[in-house]
């Protein structure tokens, strides 16, 4: 076993090196360039090829790159990003829904539904609703973890497909509302400074809500044949409690509190993160009798926290030394020269580069930020319509389901005891994204362009 091992990790580390002197002699990135792409890509092998855990890759990795010439700021500086602060208080919020008995009362229930399909619905539809209700998909995947873990407890024979169905769902869910990700926001901000018609928040929802719905429910069966897991009856007993404790009415308030905040951000214009922070500290307050500070810090994940700062980090070493922009500069020269394209070649265009960005741009914003120019200038050459092209390019890269450091929602699960491997996810995105380009396209002919959202 030892030998097998040992040849496995030489052939990968081979490979690498090869790799590495392929980019340093064959391709004309600057230094700094060339030494992301080599980490980029090792990190994602050994992520994938390797049993080792994935905020130690990301960390060695991160700090290899700073000690052979990347800027100290870039290890540092990543811990600086609203995402950490975000999931921290995430992660605080949720341990005072399990220690207050909220989370427990609301699996109890789940579980007394008797029947897995049952279950699910109710699994689907909590989704969908926090998906229009919270705007982070980190903050999602950490509300819903404790409902995860529970189910789990139970059903440890449904391990695997709960823990791709959670947050397979969280991200299809994306496509519900103008605010179910940062991005949405960011398209619609670049077309308002270029004087483009924008999409308001109801125009968003009739758009994207059908389809969101749609694509979640068949990823949901996709997963449900790609476990092979069956559905079941359920015998669990529990005493109910109908009366409330003074804990749980107060945890109750605050999360009813936080989620109307998190609702209004357009209104107060308050950042989300530090408003999730702000809400953390206040729970731990002695005067509340919720949740100590010892016991607040002992509910967050931090090698989660370790491994998104690293990862993050990595992710943005291609757009940071210009390496995505020379493959993006060079594709779009490609595509002016082809006079033959038409408005179906223009749109799997859009949709093939947008949903394939997650393998490049790990980060959902730097997407947006990075691309969208990109399809703006687009739409002028080939005189498309702006907003069409940019809906469908924001639909487009709402897909990350490739790799666990494709979505921070995947880190949460992936990282909590995960069912699934990253070669499972792969497979299963293998499987996925040439499904949810296909019902873009469907979409696109049948539900969008009727509706006037047509290129």
């Amino acid at each position: 076993m030892r030998a097998n091992i040992s040849n496995r990790s030489l052939i990968i580390a081979i490979c690498c090196l090869l790799f590495s002197i392929y980019i340093f002699t064959s391709t004309d990135f600057e230094y700094l360039g060339k030494i992301s792409v080599i980490l980029f890509v090792v990190s994602l092998v050994m992520f994938i090829a390797t049993p080792l855990p994935a905020a130690l890759v990301a960390l060695l990795l991160l700090t290899l790159g700073v000690l052979i010439g990347l800027p100290k700021s870039l290890l540092f500086g990543s811990f600086e990003q609203d995402i950490i602060w975000l999931m921290i208080g995430a992660f605080i919020i949720s341990g005072m829904l399990e220690k207050s008995g909220l989370m427990k009362r609301l699996s109890d229930w789940v579980l007394k539904q008797g029947h897995t399909r049952k279950m699910n619905r109710f699994i689907f539809i909590a989704s969908q609703f926090i998906s229009v209700v919270i705007p982070s998909t980190s903050s999602r995947a950490v509300m819903l973890l404790p409902l995860y873990e529970q189910l789990i407890k139970k059903l440890p024979q449904h391990k695997t497909y709960y823990s791709l169905l959670f947050p397979t769902l969280i991200l299809m869910g994306s496509n519900l509302t103008l605010l179910g990700a940062g991005s949405h926001l960011i398209g619609m901000g670049l077309l308002e400074a270029q004087n483009k018609n924008t999409l308001s928040y109801f125009e968003f929802l009739l758009f994207g809500a059908p389809f969101g719905i749609l694509i979640a429910v068949v990823s949901m069966l996709v997963i449900r044949l790609f476990t092979k897991v069956k559905h079941e009856h359920i015998v669990h007993e529990y005493i109910a409690n109908k009366h409330y404790s003074i804990i749980e009415k107060k945890s109750l308030f605050i999360i009813v509190v936080t989620i109307i905040l998190w609702m209004t951000e357009w209104l107060h214009n308050m950042d989300i993160s530090v408003l999730t922070l702000f809400i953390a500290l206040i729970i731990m307050l002695p005067s509340l009798n919720i949740l100590s500070f010892k016991e607040g810090l002992k509910y967050i994940n931090w090698s989660l926290i370790l491994f998104v700062a690293a990862a993050s980090a990595l992710g943005s070493l291609l757009v940071t030394y210009n390496v995505v922009d020379d493959i993006q500069q060079s594709l779009f020269k490609t595509l002016t020269n082809l006079e033959w394209m038409n408005e179906f070649y223009m749109m799997i265009t859009i949709i093939v580069i947008s949903v394939l960005s997650h393998l490049l741009i790990t980060s959902h914003t730097t997407r947006a930020i990075v691309l969208v120019p990109g399809f703006l200038l687009l739409a002028d050459i080939f005189q498309l319509n702006p907003t069409a092209t940019v809906f469908l390019a924001l639909i487009g890269m709402n897909y990350c389901l490739t790799f666990p450091v494709s979505s921070k929602s995947i880190l949460v699960f992936y990282e909590a005891d995960a069912g699934f491997t990253s070669k499972q996810l792969m497979t299963l995105s293998l499987i996925l994204t040439p499904i949810y380009m296909i019902a873009m396209i469907i979409f696109y002919y049948c539900y969008w362009s009727p509706l006037g959202l047509t290129l």
